[in-house]
């Protein structure tokens, strides 16, 4: 080449050099859209989640249309359970969860339309499916609460949403079903007053109340409330030894009363629960309600004595 002449231009390297730029360009592509769809980490899901309500007090739900249009990088659950507290008893709780990973197949299971048609020699079953509904929610915090697809039986399609990972964000105390003090005791909460309602012509001759006798028995104390004697509530359980079992058990051996009863508000379920044992007045005629469930009596003096009032 003659000194100070331009050089000639390579079209071989012109088009190397494009396709590089291209495939850069088709790099950074894929990356910015893997960045995009990738599912966000648990933190930045907490974070995206945190002012997104439980879908039990959310609006109404919305259909398929409209979710199809959102993109969901996040998912909320609220689930009713049961937790059992070492000092506070059992309680129904209400978890709050977020879904960990991704969460690409709740919202296609959502995206589907409801198929009302049922095919023909379909027989429909009385059996409820009742399926855990999430709110979706995209990188901006925004949220929707989609609507279950269903089949023309009413259930839902392909038996609910598939399953995801779930991270338990919190538990709140919704209702106290077995006190501590009751639990500690293996007592329930609540029983029917059963005795009260032991007719004379149920009545028993006496005799022992158990084919074989048990040596130590549980005693769960009941009062019903002064306008409803159908239900008495727990007031306190406790286990009695051998020598106490056996007076008792003694006690509680009488004939059935020859007289209507008054009702009384405070019982006594002994050695199970109130359809395994015998359940016992404290008051009144002291009525007995004997594991076969004839009508016996108790003597008051015993009882009162061992149970109290």
């Amino acid at each position: 080449m003659t000194p100070g002449a331009s050089a000639p231009y390579n079209y071989g390297m012109r088009r190397v050099g494009l396709a590089a730029v291209l495939l850069a360009a088709v790099a950074l592509g894929i990356a910015a859209a893997a960045g995009a769809f990738a599912p966000p980490s648990l933190s930045r899901a907490l974070e995206l989640t945190k002012n997104v309500p439980c879908p039990n007090g959310s609006p109404h739900p919305v259909g398929p249309r409209f979710v199809r249009r959102f993109h969901a990088v996040a998912a909320v659950s609220c689930v009713d359970a049961f937790r059992t507290y070492s000092h506070s008893g059992q309680w129904e709780v209400l978890v709050r969860r977020v879904a960990v990973g991704s969460v690409s197949g709740l919202q296609r299971y959502f995206e589907r339309p409801s198929r009302h048609h049922i095919p023909k020699g379909a027989i429909c079953s009385d059996v409820l499916i009742v399926t855990v509904v999430p709110v979706l929610v995209d990188a901006q915090s925004r949220w929707l609460l989609p609507t279950t697809p269903r089949n023309g039986c009413g259930q839902p399609l392909a038996g609910g949403p598939p399953n995801v990972r779930w991270h338990v964000v919190s538990m709140r105390k919704v209702r106290l079903i077995v006190s501590a003090k009751a639990l500690a005791a293996n007592c329930p909460m609540k029983v029917g007053n059963t005795v009260a309602w032991a007719r004379p012509r149920e009545a028993t001759t006496g005799g022992p109340l158990f084919d074989r006798t048990p040596k130590r028995v549980r005693v769960c104390v009941f009062r019903t409330r002064p306008n409803n004697l159908g239900v008495g509530y727990f007031v306190r359980g406790f286990r009695l030894g051998p020598a106490r079992t056996r007076r008792l058990l003694r006690a509680l051996t009488d004939p059935g009363p020859r007289r209507g009863c008054p009702k009384q508000r405070n019982f006594a379920a002994v050695g199970g629960g109130p359809r395994s044992g015998a359940t016992v007045e404290l008051g009144g005629c002291y009525r007995v309600e004997r594991p076969d469930r004839k009508a016996g009596t108790a003597k008051p003096a015993v009882v009162s004595g061992i149970l109290g009032g």
